[in-house]
């Protein structure tokens, strides 16, 4: 009778060691299913056109003092007349 036993407890190991393989393969696609948009492309999105900017005015930095002099006169001594208000 111990030889049956064993036989009986030999083949409940070995199948229980192969359905824990088997459920360790699947696991992964268990847990992480492929997605339904795994094949298709998204369609691309247009770009905002670039803003273009001023490299500088064509002021020079001789005739900008001399404007904001003529300009600031009598005004109050701050912002862009701080020190041209004399």
């Amino acid at each position: 009778m111990k030889t049956s036993a064993f036989k009986v407890l030999l083949l409940t190991a070995v199948l229980g060691f192969a359905m824990a393989g088997q459920v360790q393969a699947q696991g992964a696609e268990v847990l992480n299913p492929p997605t339904k948009s795994a094949g298709k492309k998204k369609p691309k999105k247009s770009r905002a056109a670039k803003a273009k900017f001023d490299v500088g005015s064509a002021e020079t930095r001789k005739e900008r003092n001399a404007r904001l002099q003529r300009e600031c006169k009598g005004q109050v001594n701050a912002g862009v007349c701080a020190g041209y208000t004399r």
